[in-house]
């Protein structure tokens, strides 16, 4: 039996060049037969979201649109009585689809670029600081440190780099490129080695702090790792407990972890206007959906200075 969809060179393409794990390829295919099903009904012949549609008044084709998306939520109500859930979640595995298919030039127009997806429905938890949190956490820091200014480097370093707890604590001198701007995250991290870009504020604050006297007499010493509390290197539970501090300093109520930070990170990323696959390289997530629960549904390094300038101004 052939398949409208699953034996096109889109479906091929995507499964060849997708970065998904294979179990979550086959929860992808599976959904794809119900898309499938809903294009099977009106569409014949070879498949080409190009001329998706032909428009008899001007007789031309037109490629695939939203109005196609919006008849297959519908089938999906009226024909599989699909739960909110699962409605969502096709809009998730159609957007990641489409943005690839239209990465890899094979569709002009891509029909899932703008579209809503309002059908979670589990409860989400907002983990980021706002912007005026930020703002009153670093004023903060640099209260409490203004020579060495060693606190407000570690924050800003946390809300915009996405760096996880182990990666910031175990942070040594030779991971910083400061002439690529970038970190080469290759210790404490949860998969393979990668790198996250530094925004020039960030770049300029830890060369600073990095030639200070007291860091320096600390890395001379034999230290490798960058931020130390007490003349010891920074741990877990040190990191906890000074940014819960400085929390309860600065008045958020919140509670406020290292993780909080990722999330801060994708949310100030967002707010800038950037793209969900450049946050998605930035947090350093394999699935979209990973990165969908971080922010409500390029050139990375630009767009991370503009999103630093308007954090620290």
């Amino acid at each position: 039996m052939s398949h409208l969809l699953l034996d096109s060179p889109y479906y091929a393409n995507w499964k060849k060049h997708t970065h998904l794990k294979e179990s979550a390829k086959y929860t992808y295919s599976r959904q794809f037969l119900k898309f499938e099903h809903y294009l099977s009904q009106d569409y014949d012949g070879e498949l080409d979201f190009d001329k998706f549609y032909y428009d008899t008044e001007s007789e031309t084709y037109r490629p695939i649109d939203a109005n196609c998306i919006d008849g297959y939520i519908e089938f999906l109500k009226q024909r599989y009585q699909a739960s909110k859930n699962t409605i969502f979640n096709n809009i998730v595995y159609l957007k990641h689809f489409f943005t690839l298919l239209h990465g890899l030039g094979m569709v002009k127009q891509n029909p899932m670029k703008n579209f809503p997806n309002p059908y979670y429905e589990r409860r989400i938890i907002d983990r980021s600081l706002s912007l005026e949190e930020c703002q009153k956490l670093f004023q903060v820091a640099i209260k409490a440190d203004p020579f060495v200014r060693k606190y407000f480097t570690l924050f800003l370093l946390m809300t915009t780099t996405a760096l996880r707890n182990r990666e910031i604590i175990q942070l040594t001198l030779e991971q910083i490129d400061f002439e690529r701007r970038v970190i080469i995250v290759n210790k404490g991290q949860k998969t393979i080695s990668e790198v996250v870009y530094m925004p020039d504020s960030l770049v300029e604050e830890l060369e600073r702090y990095l030639n200070h006297p007291s860091i320096q007499e600390w890395l001379k010493s034999g230290h490798p790792e960058v931020f130390f509390e007490n003349n010891r290197p920074l741990t877990k539970e040190a990191l906890n407990r000074i940014i819960k501090a400085f929390c309860r300093e600065a008045g958020i109520l919140k509670k406020v972890t290292a993780h909080s930070f990722r999330h801060t990170t994708a949310y100030l990323m967002q707010k800038s206007g950037i793209d969900i696959i450049a946050i998605k390289r930035q947090l350093r997530h394999k699935q979209l959906s990973t990165t969908l629960r971080y922010v409500p549904p390029v050139d990375a390094a630009k767009l991370l200075n503009d999103a630093c300038s308007t954090l620290i101004e």
